[in-house]
């Protein structure tokens, strides 16, 4: 197929171009055959005296046999007025005449154009624009060429950068190159492989201000990120900050429509009160159709501790984020610009926005209401690349337009700035009149992440134990224990590992595609992308290893165990729940049963035994599940095994119902749900029995789209007419695999054949003590290009509950603000939602899966309307996969997954804080870890290092900063500032209130009885800074 075979297609950016040139004519003039356009544009240029003359483009058609060379104008019929004809693009001409103040009417006399009389028109004022123009690459890590090509490119093209800047020192200073570095990585990758004269001769152009180093070192999706990630992603510009001494105000975010709330904390927190956003709709996003046209393109975010980061956004929906100064020639030619600029200019002063839809890109629904104001200001910002395309190339076209155009035009005043330079000039000129917007900016692309439903998992069970790592290394080198702690290039390798699978690009342009290069890479990039989240995972699992170990070599054995384990709990609160740990057949043979008493009581403790995986391969032993009470906050409590006179056998039976202290359980095998959960406290039933699905309940849903076509779920629109939802199933009935009451707890497995699975075989288990229900989905699924999701429904029975969800770094809501535009049909959380309706409240956890819908279904298709009858507002989906989009993500999967949850009631003594249910309900990320001791017999059965005296207040993980000395790592789910107190459980000398990362340390003086109170903004973070006596 070639062009003469088709019409151009929306996407085609030339129709976006024709339509600015058109919505740019203000007066049309009709005699006979001939047609006469004129346009007013916002170009002023300088008079030999001094004052300044304004342009009329006259444009002709058909074009004249005699070219332009004269015209006359004259102001409310007057005598003519001075003005100058001059050529124009594309052919036309402008006519220069004195710039007015106020609109004014006027004609024009064209003599070469033989009308019967002159040209009517209205003059009007033109703004005195300055634009700052900003060159970078956009950085996908992928989706253009393997991932190894785009990321040795990338360090190329750093090399290009100081060549076009030693090629234009002497040109005048506002058409110097420059470059802002879009992701931070690409200078720190590219001065790892270049010899530190080159480095060298780097960091001084960046003080110079020729180049701007940006904060984030690549974009994200940061819903995905856990918190202490999102601080570690400053880290490298904390230290390139400060050992190069170079100034590093602004971080950049491109491509992601959205940013997570705990984003604008971390980076106020470090330092950079600045931030450039480019959000790209690509069909996907509508923010304009849930109140984001009336965001403004320049805001304050407001952090929770009361400051704020400075935000530009792009023009996105007019002119394709980032690539907004391609379309209008930018990356081509000044004849281009010429051509477009000054359209460009008009429209984005008078419409709501410059670009009418058709020919942009993805904007979806372009017969949709857009009600924004025009810009409203007279200074500019705007983002241009070498090439109109992703990992472009520096080039020198931008800063040779801009040398002619200024040598042309007094305004718009063209520059080649930074970021830090358009920041500084807009806040001098607009700071008091800027608005202020806080809470969660949901990312609308976040979908996306459920195409890799497995290494997801992966990069989330890395996040949880690198944090757990990390506390147990700290409470290691506390104890004094041998060998060092891991070091800053071991847990930057994880971290970035776990950011690498989080970064936006999962793969290639056409991700179904097999090639060896460019968008038809998709196989390759893939094996790459998911390698990260392999990495991370194996990483992380090994530093918790490394450091359990180190930790074991200072825990106490017990006189005459066969062994002794220590159980650490890394939460800051007290835990009673089941711990799994493998015990060695060379400490007890397996014939022989164990015993394992409580070191603290010596007591018998329920003990239930569970077989090797792959036993012929693998360590010889079994795993043993233990109940423990009360462990205690970031503490310890000795475990003692012995050999025991006989098994705690479980006891088989029949029964769907599962009950302990705290609820009772019943399952319905016909439907494969889960028909009641009822609070036995105040015997209220959480289920909504009368909802659409069954509590538990699996959906599957296939879309009547094709995959293997480029974006093209970005050009498909949904309506009411829910043509879009080809099929809608549920899982059949099923059938009971087991049901047994051991020691530790009451267990129940069903299973079935599901709609778009191989087999579904779900776990319920019950422990004994504990007030929490754990769900495990264990979903097997082929791989398929048809267009697909599935869900687990969980409709709880609360009428009108007030529902909080765990976000990065803070929580977002039903009752909580969002910023203008946020997507509103579905989220990544990080790990627990609560619901809470008068008295009740229940507490919910996704461990694997962090995709979520409120309340229905939406169809996955702009709008994103509804599919399930009515509202539910107590019912939450989990999404747990789907293959929606037609780039990037990857268009089919095929996986063995577990998909666990947790759902939570209060037990006796429970804080009423929902947040304290939530965390409690996400336990099960964070499990009690069961360290073998080896070191010498005594010392205490139990120990507490960090006690927080505020249930909404964590302690997110500790860090051993070197010999003697770790960082307490603080988040408060409160809605309000608190001060939290916290008790060491060991003497110390010092105590800092710092950063998250250490920095900006300042003394914090303890109170007379040894506690320290800690000042933690709202849903904000904190961290502390301790140096231990000795």
């Amino acid at each position: 197929m070639s062009d003469r075979h088709t019409r151009p297609s929306w996407w085609d950016s030339t129709i976006a171009r024709d339509a600015l040139r058109e919505g740019a004519v203000t007066h049309v003039h009709r005699h006979g055959a001939t047609t006469v356009r004129l346009s007013l544009e916002p170009l002023l240029r300088r008079t030999p005296a001094g004052g300044l003359t304004q342009s009329v483009r006259v444009a002709v058609e058909p074009f004249p046999r005699r070219p332009i060379r004269s015209a006359a104008v004259r102001i409310a019929g007057g005598a003519p007025i001075d003005c100058e004809v001059a050529d124009g693009p594309a052919g036309s001409v402008r006519v220069l005449v004195p710039a007015v103040d106020e609109e004014v009417d006027a004609t024009l006399d064209l003599p070469e154009l033989d009308l019967p009389e002159p040209v009517k028109l209205r003059l009007r004022p033109q703004r005195r624009w300055t634009v700052h123009l900003v060159q970078h690459a956009h950085l996908d890590i992928g989706y253009t060429d393997p991932q190894g090509t785009v990321l040795a490119e990338g360090r190329a093209s750093l090399d290009t950068v100081l060549d076009l800047i030693r090629a234009t020192d002497d040109w005048p200073e506002h058409a110097r190159y420059r470059w802002s570095v879009e992701g931070l990585s690409t200078f720190t990758d590219w001065a790892a492989h270049r010899p530190p004269s080159r480095v060298a001769e780097f960091v001084r152009r960046v003080r110079e201000s020729r180049i701007e180093l940006t904060a984030m070192p690549f974009n994200l999706h940061s819903e995905t990120c856990s918190v202490d990630e999102l601080h570690e992603l400053l880290r490298d510009a904390v230290d390139v900050r400060k050992r190069y001494g170079v100034p590093l105000s602004t971080a950049m975010q491109t491509d992601v429509p959205g940013q997570v709330t705990g984003l604008q904390d971390a980076l106020a927190d470090h330092g950079f009160g600045r931030l450039s956003v480019a959000h790209n709709w690509a069909g996907r996003a509508a923010p304009h159709l849930v109140g984001g046209a009336r965001l403004p393109r320049l805001f304050r975010w407001r952090t929770a501790d009361g400051r704020s980061v400075l935000v530009w956004r792009t023009d996105t929906p007019q002119g394709l984020a980032y690539m907004e100064g391609s379309i209008i020639g930018f990356d081509e030619s000044h004849a281009a610009v010429d051509d477009l600029f000054p359209a460009y200019l008009t429209a984005l002063a008078e419409r709501p926005v410059p670009h009418r839809g058709k020919g942009v890109p993805g904007f979806p629904i372009l017969d949709a209401a857009y009600e924004a104001d025009p810009y409203p200001w007279d200074v500019l910002h705007l983002r241009v690349l070498g090439t109109f395309a992703d990992n472009g190339p520096p080039r020198l076209v931008a800063a040779e337009t801009v040398r002619r155009w200024n040598e042309t035009w007094a305004y718009p005043q063209l520059r080649i700035s930074r970021h830090e330079d358009f920041f500084a000039d807009a806040e001098q000129r607009l700071g008091d009149r800027l608005e202020t917007f806080e809470g969660d900016w949901s990312d609308w692309w976040v979908d996306g992440v459920g195409a890799g439903a497995a290494p997801l998992a992966m990069n989330r069970t890395a996040q949880s134990a690198l944090a757990d790592a990390r506390t147990l290394d700290a409470l290691a080198g506390l104890r004094g224990a041998e060998g060092e702690a891991a070091g800053a290039t071991e847990i930057g390798d994880v971290y970035r590992a776990v950011s690498l699978f989080n970064e936006h690009t999962w793969g290639a342009g056409d991700p179904w595609t097999y090639g060896c290069r460019a968008h038809q890479s998709g196989e390759q990039q893939w094996h790459w992308k998911y390698g990260q989240a392999v990495r991370a995972h194996d990483g992380a699992l090994a530093l918790l290893e490394r450091a359990s170990h180190r930790l074991g070599s200072a825990l106490p054995r017990a006189h005459g165990a066969r062994a002794s384990f220590h159980v650490v709990n890394t939460r800051s609160r007290v835990r009673t729940d089941v711990v799994r740990f493998f015990l060695p057949e060379s400490v007890l043979p397996l014939d022989v049963p164990a015993r394992v008493a409580d070191g603290r009581t010596g007591r018998a403790l329920p003990v239930a035994e569970e077989k090797q995986t792959n036993p012929l391969h693998r360590s010889a032993g079994r795993f043993l599940h233990v109940t423990v009470a009360d462990v205690p906050p970031l503490g310890t409590v000795r475990l003692d095994v012995f050999p025991a006179d006989r098994r705690q056998e479980p006891v088989p039976h029949d029964s769907p119902v599962l009950e302990n202290e705290f609820l009772a359980v019943r399952v319905d095998l016909r439907q494969s749900r889960v028909a009641s959960v009822v609070d036995k406290a105040t015997g209220t039933e959480l289920v909504n029995t009368e909802a659409v699905f069954g509590f538990n309940g699996y959906v599957y849903d296939q879309y009547a789209t094709a995959g293997g076509f480029n974006h093209q779920s970005s050009k498909t629109v949904a309506d009411d007419s829910m043509h879009l939802l080809a099929g809608r199933e549920v899982a059949p009935a099923a059938v009971l695999v087991e049901r047994t009451s051991s020691a530790v707890a009451e267990t129940l497995v069903y299973e079935c054949v599901p709609p778009g699975a191989a087999r579904l075989r779900t776990t319920l288990t019950l422990a004994h003590g504990v007030a929490r229900l754990d769900i495990a989905n264990h979903l097997v699924k082929p791989a398929t290009m048809t267009k697909e999701s599935a869900f687990f429904a969980f409709p709880f029975a609360l009428a009108d509950p007030v529902v909080r969800t765990e976000a990065s770094g803070g929580v977002a809501g039903t009752d909580l603000p969002l910023v203008p535009g946020s997507a509103r049909h579905m989220r990544a959380i990080r790990r627990w939602a609560t619901l809470t309706a008068g008295p009740t409240a229940v507490g919910w956890a996704t461990h694997d899966a962090p995709l979520v819908q409120h309340g229905n279904i939406a169809v996955p298709y702009v709008p994103y309307p509804p599919s399930v009858p009515g509202q539910e507002p107590g019912t939450l989906y989990s999404w747990v996969h789907n293959n929606i989009w037609d780039t990037n993500f990857p268009s089919e999967q095929a996986f063995e997954q577990t998909f666990r949850y947790s759902v939570a009631v209060r037990g006796d003594g429970d804080p009423a804080q929902p947040a304290a249910l939530g965390m409690r309900t996400a336990e099960p990320s964070h499990p009690l870890h069961a360290v073998r001791a080896y070191g010498p017999p005594g010392g205490a059965p139990a120990a507490s290092l960090v006690a927080v005296d505020r249930p909404d207040v964590r302690v997110a993980g500790l860090s051993a900063e070197g010999t003697g000395t770790f960082l307490i790592r603080l988040q408060s789910f409160a809605d309000e500032p608190v001060t939290a107190g916290l008790r060491l459980g060991l003497p110390y000398t010092t105590a800092l209130a710092c950063s998250y990362l250490g920095e900006n340390a300042a003394p914090l003086a303890p109170e007379p009885d040894g506690s320290l109170r800690v000042r933690v903004p709202t849903r904000g973070t904190a961290a502390l800074l301790v140096t231990a006596a000795g």
